[in-house]
């Protein structure tokens, strides 16, 4: 029988934080950690298709809210990396998760999480992650007849809360991403796109969802991720 995704908690800074989840009979869990800002509107219909891979092959996932996103009361405003990162720590423990599978710059929202195994989908600064989406707001401003400049934005950002593509980033967030690099953290599989040259430990074919314009799938890459989720864990 298809299980159906259900909403499940987590308590973090004495909130209930949401969090997606397939619960299939079985010890095997996975926490999947989504992309970023804009990223993580995109590619979320391929993360609930790996969760329904994942139970096909009796594993257990849960995605949870990072605080500030999705049903989270917090507002973006106020929340930073180390909260990001401390939340995840706290769904991990309150959920009994060991195996962490973080997409894109998720892996920065789990890199003080030494403790689990890590299995990464290609990974991605903070520094990048911002400069992609402020270059964003270069263009839209200047098809409204502004000019704006990258540093000026930056700069911007170290006063006060600034919108990039929809999200209202704080100066505490801004920060600490900037300055974010990949992590390396323990037991680690760095998995990539056969188009992608940078290296890796795995390759799967697929398309850059977190790309499109557009919230799409790809139904073959999100069963390919899920069959090496299951032979990382497996191992």
């Amino acid at each position: 029988m298809t299980l159906i995704p259900a909403f499940v908690s987590y308590e973090f800074a004495d909130r209930k934080e949401l969090c997606l989840s397939l619960a299939a009979q079985s010890g095997r869990r996975v926490m999947l950690v989504p992309p970023l800002f804009d990223e993580m509107n995109r590619m979320r219909k391929m993360l609930i298709d790996v969760m329904r891979s994942l139970e096909a092959l009796e594993i257990a996932s849960f995605l949870p809210d990072l605080p500030g996103t999705n049903e989270s009361l917090l507002p973006l405003e106020q929340a930073t990396l180390s909260d990001w990162q401390r939340a995840l720590e706290a769904c991990a423990q309150q959920h009994q998760i060991s195996h962490i599978a973080s997409f894109r710059g998720g892996a920065l929202a789990v890199a003080e999480l030494q403790s689990a195994d890590h299995w990464v989908f290609s990974p991605v600064k903070g520094a990048t992650i911002l400069r992609t989406m402020m270059r964003t707001k270069v263009a839209s401003d200047r098809e409204a007849g502004l000019i704006t400049s990258l540093s000026e934005l930056a700069a911007r950002a170290k006063t006060g809360p600034l919108e990039l593509a929809g999200n209202i980033i704080g100066s505490g967030l801004f920060t600490q991403l900037i300055a974010a690099e990949i992590p390396t953290m323990r037991n680690q599989r760095i998995v990539r796109l056969e188009s992608d040259n940078k290296p890796g430990d795995v390759q799967i074919p697929g398309t850059a969802l977190w790309l499109r314009a557009e919230p799409d799938d790809d139904l073959a890459m999100s069963a390919a991720i899920a069959q090496d989720i299951a032979l990382w864990i497996g191992q």
